[in-house]
């Protein structure tokens, strides 16, 4: 494993840790993208999983998240349109640069395959493929009653308290990560919208993901509380022009923790289908 700094047009860099086949230069290649607040380090048992697979591996990182250059404190501020304009777009020119000649695949997971997907939509020509996983549309109609009126005022109020407090303390208050005041209203407009046209953004990406045309992988989680089948399909039902193959991961009774996390280390079943639809795409 090597780490490599990649820099933004902003400025911001990431250190994107990199898992090579020196034997298979040419092995695909998964770049994958974390969950709202989630360092890239904790998907290292997916990454030495994916490597044993014959797959090469890029893991990138969330703008304020583990190695990101951008601190999350009051007067910081950056939302989805930071993330997708500048972000996505220097991590995968680096991995075209690292790896060449190797296909690109996102291997997005949660926000991380939210905001990857509204990247692709806009550049389809850098990755071959999409494995989203756990990647929902946050649309408050996506969650059963009485849960989707949970999500629905949660989201406003959370918005709301990062917006006095001047970020989202969420490791204080044992709720994700920290994260920008910006990135919770953008997500809040989405909740409450169904939409991905954030205040952060000048983009409507509606019809950019509507045109997007690659093969997509869209993979819930059994007992995934946190990105449920509606809202999972919230999100591929927007592809209409890509070819989307939906798949249900059941996580043994041994896994631990939440089942939105459990599938990093209890990663077997995900691996083998992830190496199907790879061969396929």
């Amino acid at each position: 494993m090597t780490t490599e700094t990649v820099r933004a047009e902003d400025g911001a860099t990431v250190h994107v840790r990199l898992h090579r086949r020196p034997e298979e230069p040419s092995a695909p290649v998964l770049v994958c993208m974390p969950a709202m607040g989630t360092r890239a380090v904790s998907y290292t048992p997916l990454a030495e999983a994916l490597v044993a697979a014959g797959f090469q591996v890029a893991l990138g990182e969330l703008r304020g998240q583990g190695t990101s250059s951008v601190r999350v404190r009051r007067g910081v501020r950056y939302g989805y349109h930071e993330m997708v304009t500048y972000d996505y777009p220097a991590l995968f020119r680096a991995v075209a640069a690292a790896f060449p000649g190797a296909p690109r695949h996102l291997l997005g997971h949660s926000l991380g395959g939210q905001l990857g997907t509204l990247y692709l939509s806009r550049e389809p020509h850098m990755a071959a493929g999409a494995i989203l996983v756990g990647a929902p549309s946050c649309h408050w109609r996506g969650w059963p009653f009485p849960r989707s009126l949970g999500m629905l005022a949660g989201f406003q109020l959370a918005a709301l308290f990062a917006s006095v407090y001047g970020y989202f303390p969420g490791r204080r208050i044992k709720v994700l990560g920290n994260d920008s005041a910006q990135i919770l209203r953008d997500m809040a407009t989405q909740v409450r919208t169904g939409r991905y046209d954030v205040p952060s953004s000048p983009v409507d990406f509606e019809p950019w993901l509507a045109k997007l045309d690659l093969p997509v992988l869209a993979v819930t989680v059994r007992g995934d509380n946190m990105a449920p089948p509606g809202g999972v399909r919230g999100l591929s039902d927007k592809l209409t022009s890509a070819r989307v193959t939906h798949w249900e991961l059941v996580l043994g009774d041994g896994t631990r923790g939440s089942r939105h996390y459990g599938w990093i280390r209890d990663n077997a079943g995900l691996v083998e289908r992830v190496r199907t639809f790879v061969d396929r795409a």
